[in-house]
């Protein structure tokens, strides 16, 4: 069993834009977190943006959005009586949204777990076709170790990172701001480790 390391020159690699789905905001393929004190409109902001992408429709600052499916995982909300009445009133074409329900194995069904499910839900994904935005609300919920540790924030992460990269799409968690960091830095701010922020592209905070 021979181990070697890879290398690739940076001259073998093509250069490539950065494919944003909304301006310096949304980026296909990447990491964004979105944070904020409860009751700031965190879950109403992320419905509106879900339905300009079902519609492909105009952005707050008037660029239009390409237009395509968004899919919803919510550990907080439940459909029927919070997120599709704010995507109904978001204006969203509700045969674009897809929420993760659970997993079914054989004849057992159980909650969807994001530390071991991304197999199942990259399936799912190809299935739906033309994701465009996955919303995972609260991003913590992905990991299984302990949400104060990087590396374990890290490893949590990551499979998801790399499923939005593979299949371009953008990957937005929703996260709470910890309790006494008023006046830090708003990466600092974020609950569990700084490698929430650290590993995304965007870090967004809501705030009235």
């Amino acid at each position: 069993h021979k181990q070697g390391v890879e290398v690739i020159c940076a001259s073998d690699i093509t250069p490539e834009p950065i494919r944003w789905l909304w301006n310096g905001w949304l980026a296909a393929g990447k990491l964004h977190v979105f944070g904020g004190a409860p009751g700031t409109g965190k879950t109403t902001i992320c419905m509106s943006l879900a339905a300009i992408i079902t519609n492909g429709g105009l952005w707050p600052d008037r660029s239009q959005s390409i237009m395509g499916n968004v899919v919803i995982w919510s550990g907080e909300d439940d459909p029927k009586d919070t997120l599709i009445p704010r995507l109904t009133q978001a204006g969203a074409n509700l045969s674009r949204v897809y929420f993760i329900t659970g997993i079914r194995e054989e004849d057992k069904y159980r909650s969807f777990d994001p530390a071991i499910d991304m197999e199942p839900l990259r399936k799912k994904l190809y299935e739906i076709n033309d994701v465009r935005l996955l919303i995972i609300d609260p991003i913590v919920s992905a990991i299984t170790g302990d949400s104060h540790k990087n590396a374990e924030v890290r490893r949590g992460l990551q499979p998801l990172v790399d499923l939005a990269a593979s299949m371009n799409f953008a990957l937005l968690g929703i996260t709470h701001l910890s309790k006494g960091t008023s006046g830090r830095d708003p990466v600092e701010r974020l609950n569990g480790s700084l490698a929430f922020g650290a590993l995304a592209r965007v870090v967004m905070i809501a705030a009235k």
